[in-house]
């Protein structure tokens, strides 16, 4: 039986009134499996998230995806790089999770992903620094 590949939600609430949410959805079908992307965004407004995840085209969205995460960033980072490891577990052999950063500075983005990696994380993750992305595969 084909596994199926849906998108996954996770949503928690933060200090100062803050919501996080991360998604993983199915983006490209390569030869052997899937490439999932994993998004983060910070709001304190879940009906400014919940646009963000199915998304929507509005005013919204667009100042959710100009924002940085704040004084909330290493926290949110933390949360988010343990559910990904969470997803990890879940998805198919041969599947990629792929973490790009694609926020309003994505050079930052990328240099915190890249320091967290190196001081907490023990696993192997792949950069690409053209498309400024993190790739981890799946492996037997």
């Amino acid at each position: 039986m084909r596994p199926k590949r849906k998108p996954k939600i996770f949503t928690k609430a933060i200090a100062n009134g803050y919501w996080l949410q991360m998604r993983l959805t199915p983006w490209l079908d390569i030869k052997n499996g899937y490439v999932w992307l994993a998004s983060l965004a910070i709001s304190k407004s879940r009906r400014q998230l919940n646009d963000w995840s199915r998304l929507r085209k509005n005013k919204r969205v667009r100042q959710l995806n100009l924002s940085m995460t704040g004084r909330e960033g290493p926290r949110t980072l933390a949360i988010g790089l343990r559910k990904v490891k969470e997803w990890m577990q879940e998805v198919e052999i041969n599947d990629v999770i792929c973490l790009r950063c694609a926020s309003a500075k994505p050079e930052k983005q990328a240099r915190m992903y890249y320091n967290w990696f190196s001081k907490h994380e023990d696993f192997v993750w792949n950069y690409d620094s053209n498309e400024r992305s993190f790739m981890l595969m799946r492996k037997l």
